[in-house]
């Protein structure tokens, strides 16, 4: 029993100064907003090996967040910025899918979990061309969105599109040719339509009544015509 008070003693000081010294979720996340915005600067600048580390610093410091604060509601917001840089900046795709799905797992049903699990289909589409990989994860994400809550997302709706593309071979201005063509075949009118629009129009001319005044009787003008 001593030697456990001893014990205690000589850890509290060291379990103190831990407490102390870590940093509070608004500080890291300030950091690390810091860092990128000096990265975007160096990039402005012309200065890439710099920006490139500024950039790796900055996802350090998200990853710092999320070992400290795992269960933050931040933190899948957190998960997407380092995604986004990995993505935006660093041209890492695949780390970016790592993240992207660390999101999905971790934090479903979040917003951001349904745009992490679309950018992964994407990724595989357009960055990696790797279409199977595309199909496969464009379909993941439409089995568990079939369709958009939010009509302004549209991501549902897109992630539609993209797969269909991807099954039919076809690039997404071949869609949207057919669908004109589609729209203007359904606004011509038919020929015999417009045959019997005529038909009409003639008979509506041959039956037109004669100019008469008030009382019934023709005017001059059809007395005149009547005239040899």
């Amino acid at each position: 029993m001593q030697k456990l008070k001893i014990l205690l003693i000589l850890l509290l000081p060291a379990l103190l100064l831990t407490a102390c010294s870590k940093e509070s979720e608004e500080t890291i996340l300030l950091n690390a907003k810091n860092k990128l915005e000096e990265a975007k600067k160096l990039d402005s600048e012309n200065k890439p090996e710099e920006a490139k580390k500024a950039y790796g610093e900055a996802i350090e410091m998200y990853k710092n967040f999320l070992t400290e604060y795992p269960s933050s509601p931040k933190a899948p917001e957190v998960y997407s910025s380092i995604a986004k840089i990995y993505v935006d900046n660093l041209r890492d795709y695949n780390n970016a899918i790592k993240y992207y799905d660390e999101l999905s797992q971790k934090h479903p049903g979040t917003k951001e979990s349904k745009y992490g699990m679309f950018m992964v289909a994407f990724i595989y589409d357009e960055m990696l061309k790797n279409k199977d990989k595309a199909k496969e994860n464009y379909k993941k994400f439409l089995d568990k969105y079939p369709k958009d809550e939010d009509p302004n997302e549209k991501m549902s709706e897109s992630a539609r599109m993209m797969l269909q593309m991807l099954d039919e071979n076809r690039s997404i201005e071949d869609i949207i040719k057919n669908t004109s063509k589609d729209t203007t075949k359904k606004e011509e009118p038919k020929k015999d339509d417009v045959k019997k629009d005529d038909v009409k129009k003639d008979g509506e001319k041959k039956e037109a009544p004669k100019n008469s005044d008030q009382d019934g009787n023709p005017t001059d003008n059809d007395n005149d015509q009547k005239k040899p």
